[in-house]
């Protein structure tokens, strides 16, 4: 929201939102991943022999180097989201004190 000198509306409900989002897509992609070796299990316990093997090592890489959505978007939320959320709200509370007890900058009252 913009007033006639430009002054932008801070609101951190887009960090809250992503937060949010984050666990929905770890929810999903853990999901994803549960299914995938649900069916992988399914193939493997019915296949012998060299190309199941490879089959299987390949897959094992595969999940491996994927690692866990989980690990990456909590590092995120837990760093950068919530570095920012932490600093605009004690920016926010600064700003409330501030203006129960405005003063000039000599520290005078205004």
């Amino acid at each position: 929201m913009a007033d006639g000198n430009n002054i932008r509306c801070a609101d951190i409900e887009k960090l809250v939102q992503f937060e949010t989002d984050s666990q929905d897509a770890i929810t999903e992609f853990e999901r994803i991943k549960s299914k995938f070796k649900e069916i992988n299990d399914t193939l493997l316990s019915k296949w012998q022999g060299a190309g199941a093997n490879q089959y299987k090592k390949e897959v094992d890489n595969i999940l491996e180097k994927i690692g866990s959505v989980a690990d990456v978007l909590d590092a995120i939320n837990n760093g950068v989201v919530k570095s920012a959320k932490d600093a605009y709200l004690q920016l926010d509370a600064d700003l409330a004190a501030f203006n129960e007890n405005p003063t000039t900058e000599d520290g005078g009252e205004s």
